[in-house]
This record gives C-alpha cells, structure tokens and sequence, in this order.
C-alpha cells in the first residue's frame, strides 16, 4: 500500500510496474490520475499494468459531464512501450490518466484497454461462453466504450495499437442502458 500523490523515492531501474487496484463498495471513487506520481518515479519503465477490480460502480463517469479534463504537469515517459488496463471504465480520472499518458510517452507501441475486467471471453476460441457479466457490467462497458471512443481514440497516435477488449455481442447481448 502506498499513500499517492507523495511517493517519497525513485524507482531508477524499474521496468514494469503492476497496480492492482480493489474498490470495495464503501470506499469513495479514487483519483486515477494521482498514478501520474508512480510512472514519474519510474523513468526507465516500459510495461505499466494497472488491474481495476470493483463490486460497486461509484465514480463520476465523464459520460454527460461537462467540466473540463483534469491535466498534471508531466515528464516524459521515453522508454513506456506497453500500457494494459483491466477493469477499464468511464470514471473521469481513469479517462484523464489515459490522456496523460497518450500525450506524454514517445515510445508507446501498445494500449489495452480491457473493459470487461480481463474475464475469459469466447473470442479467444478457448471457451464456448464468455464469463458471466451482470447488466451493471454490461452497461458501464459500454459506457467505458462510449468514453475511449470520444475522449482516447482521437488521442492515439498513428504508431500506437490501440487494443479495446470489449464485452461480446454472442454472449452479452442486453439493451443499452446509456
């Protein structure tokens, strides 16, 4: 466990670095963007994983809101390559965070963002179904997928493979509830 937004040494030589956070129904929704501090205590960081596990949605979404988008003063992230975020949703934090990390990295090649919590899929031919998803997930997917497409997609570079993991049309077939 370690307090953001103050972290009190570097990490010189740290490659990869894996966050895995768990909202628990009664914590408040958490600033995303305050990991800034992390990858700015990393300089030689290629891989950054961040793994989002949550049993209740309680965030402010960026869908429908009309404030402006939080920036943090950056560094340069000269050697991030790779960035996975499993349990990607629509928070506003989470959404700013990407955008930092668009907008300070040269280096990038790969950005996953998974928005059906890294659950086994049949898309990848190894299972018949996809894991179960309640229509509470099924519905803050979509709206994950609404905000990457208005707020990240436009942000990414021609020479980043931008990887949207979204939840399966055969399996997860439920109105939309935007």
């Amino acid at each position: 466990m370690v307090d953001t937004p103050i972290l009190p040494s570097k990490f010189l030589h740290l490659k990869c670095l894996t966050i895995d956070h768990t909202i628990i129904s009664s914590s408040p929704a958490y600033n995303y963007l305050y990991l800034v501090y992390f990858l700015d205590a990393c300089p030689s960081l290629e891989t950054f994983l961040l793994g989002i596990s949550q049993n209740h949605m309680e965030h402010d979404s960026i869908i429908g809101d009309s404030s402006h988008m939080r920036q943090m003063p950056g560094h340069r992230h000269d050697n991030l390559r790779s960035v996975e975020i499993t349990g990607f949703y629509s928070a506003k934090s989470l959404i700013e965070l990407t955008c930092y990390i668009l907008d300070n990295t040269v280096a990038l090649k790969y950005l996953t963002l998974d928005t059906t919590r890294g659950f086994f899929s049949c898309s990848t031919g190894e299972h018949d179904r996809c894991f179960p998803m309640d229509k509470i997930m099924i519905t803050e997917a979509k709206r994950a997928v609404l905000a990457i497409q208005t707020y990240i997609e436009r942000k990414v570079p021609s020479t980043v493979k931008l990887n949207v993991v979204k939840p399966c049309s055969r399996c997860h077939a439920v109105e939309s509830y935007l």
